[in-house]
């Protein structure tokens, strides 16, 4: 492949951002009512009923109640407001009063991480067959489910019953989630949409250490390099030693969001993970291209002349931001969430840090497009995709269990947001109610949506945008730092104030374009699941090691041919055959 390919590789617009917890729960009495649900559905279709409908009710209620089952599959951090549980909440409650649904949770376990027990619980029902109506997966296990034609096609469902605000939501970034979860044409499962350009790097840098060394802000790598450096020799935090290091580096190298070479890689146009078009119109692993050994060089130039610390090797997140919080380290390429940790613990160290973040920059005349997400978490149970059993009755049930849910959680313009189904504010106990639906989405766009609606409420005086309470919250906490720079405000203002924040970028991103999702989006393939665990050992060993000098630049070279004989060949082949499928 010529250097230079992924220069060429077409921007996808994104729309869609995932909203942190904080958003969710810091809304207010809601003083519209409720959009009030029909009170019959008599005429719904059903699977396996001769019933026929005239016009589809996306909250139509059932008369007489009809009942389904699900499970429940708990985070271990979870607290539930007092005699709430998971068969007995304000949910549950809901379902049967406005819907006329009447669910059972047929068991519910803690522990949702990737492997643990609620996978493994699950999998244990998927493999004897002993399944609820609605069924929350990961990637694999819905390709269990559909390779053993046990998931119900909802394509009809979803396209008669989806209320418009879901399919708002399902069309975002052209509907590639739910592309995830189709078969053959078939959707099989609902996915869980999240934010995909709430994956995007920015870079957060000392601007206070800028101004005080009279450097230019960042807007080409060369800047970028030049800051680093001389936050690394020029003594920017004024106490003549040579103690701080020009950027923040964790063990971890590209993953994890705070600390990681993501978007620095992508400075040079190299992308650590993505499958991406070559010049032959196939995809190829962005992990071996060229671009990725520029990037390697210059990491291992700035390493032996100290801008990095010698012992990142061995540092977590936690250990890198005793660095920053200390004041020893003023740049790190980071993600959104970053306003809300690690840079509220340096404000309150030192106040007068000014931190402020800045998109990513490139080497060369091409912009410099941030890796984001598919628009789906594949890898959770929780936040997935759902599944309604083949054969089960009423299967448009779950579309209207997700609408009742979107209207309740995100129903500022239709009136049916219910501060009844949040957490209380003030929350000082931690508690959710959101995970205690049977089923459960999230707006895509509702970070901009926060975003633009106090940057017009600061700089316009839009009083409407302030409808919306998770803008009106966010435009107080705003208001109060700027009052009395409360560090309890710190963090949603470096988030969602109206210039110079962390969602300002994010909205840069969008507004210009900026963001490359992988091509591959299909389940895991026969030799992923067998080598993919080693090959991303062997690239974070080799990357790691070029890094500190352990090896030579060159050894890049060896780690290509390696990627390709231990497994790299072979999933090269089952992804290029799964995207010629979907011509």
């Amino acid at each position: 492949m010529e250097k230079g390919t992924w220069k060429k590789i077409s921007q996808f617009a994104l729309v869609s951002l995932i909203v942190l917890a904080t958003a969710c729960s810091n809304g207010k009495p809601n003083t519209t009512e409720p959009t009030q649900p029909a009170q019959n559905d008599t005429n719904a279709t059903e699977t396996g009923s001769n019933q026929k409908e005239d016009i589809a009710d996306p909250f139509g209620k059932y008369d007489p109640p009809i009942k389904l089952s699900t499970v429940k599959i708990f985070n271990a951090s979870d607290k539930f407001m007092p005699g709430e549980t998971p068969e007995k909440n304000v949910w549950i409650d809901g379902y049967l009063r406005d819907l006329g649904i009447e669910m059972k949770v047929n068991w519910s376990v803690v522990g949702d991480e990737p492997g643990g027990p609620g996978e493994q619980k699950l999998n244990v029902s998927i493999a004897s067959n002993d399944l609820p109506d609605i069924i929350p997966v990961n990637s694999k296990q819905l390709k269990q489910l559909v390779d053993n034609d046990m998931a119900e096609d909802l394509t009809e469902v979803i396209e008669k019953y989806a209320s418009p605000q879901l399919k708002k939501f399902l069309a975002v970034n052209d509907g590639l989630a739910l592309k995830t979860s189709t078969f053959d044409g078939k959707v099989l499962a609902l996915p869980y949409v999240a934010s995909s350009i709430d994956n995007a790097s920015m870079i957060w840098v000392r601007k206070d250490w800028l101004d005080k060394l009279q450097l230019p802000e960042p807007k080409t790598m060369q800047d970028v390099l030049q800051i680093i450096d001389a936050f690394t020799n020029r003594d920017p935090d004024g106490n003549n030693k040579n103690d701080t290091f020009g950027i923040g580096l964790n063990k971890d190298v590209y993953s994890g969001g705070l600390y990681d070479l993501t978007g620095f890689f992508e400075g040079y146009h190299a992308y650590r993970n993505l499958w991406l078009k070559d010049d032959n119109g196939k995809l190829a692993y962005s992990g071996i291209q060229p671009e990725m050994k520029t990037a390697l060089a210059k990491l291992q130039e700035m390493f032996k002349s100290g801008q990095i610390d010698p012992e990142f090797g061995v540092k977590d997140g936690t250990k890198v931001n005793e660095s920053v919080v200390a004041g020893k380290i003023g740049l790190f390429y980071g993600q959104h969430w970053n306003a809300f940790y690690p840079l509220p613990d340096s404000f309150k160290q030192d106040p007068s840090a000014v931190w402020k973040p800045y998109p990513i920059v490139s080497v060369d005349d091409e912009p410099a497009i941030p890796s984001v997400g598919i628009g789906v978490n594949p890898e959770s149970v929780n936040s997935g995709y759902t599944v309604f059993k083949k054969g089960s009755k009423h299967p448009e049930a779950l579309i209207k269990l997700v609408n009742y849910y979107v209207d309740k959680e995100y129903g500022w313009d239709t009136g049916g947001f219910d501060t009844n189904f949040h957490q209380p504010d003030p929350n000082p106990d931690g508690v959710i109610r959101w995970r205690l639906a049977a089923a459960y989405m999230s707006d895509p766009g509702q970070n901009l949506t926060i975003y633009r609606g106090v940057k017009a409420a600061v700089e316009n005086g839009d009083q409407d945008a302030l409808k919306n309470l998770q803008v009106k919250s966010n435009y107080d906490i705003y208001q109060r730092f700027l009052t009395d720079n409360d560090p309890a405000s710190y963090g949603n203002a470096m988030w969602a104030g109206p210039k110079d924040t962390a969602l300002s970028i994010l909205d840069f991103y969008e507004n210009n374009k900026l963001g490359l999702a992988d091509l591959y989006y299909g389940s895991k393939t026969d030799t992923m699941v067998q080598k993919q665990s080693t090959l991303d050992k062997l690239q974070l060993e080799t990357f790691t090691k070029i890094i500190m000098g352990g090896l030579p630049l060159d050894a890049f070279d060896q780690f290509v041919s390696d990627w390709k004989k231990l497994g790299g060949d072979g999933i090269t082949q089952e992804v290029n055959e799964w995207y010629e499928a979907l011509k």
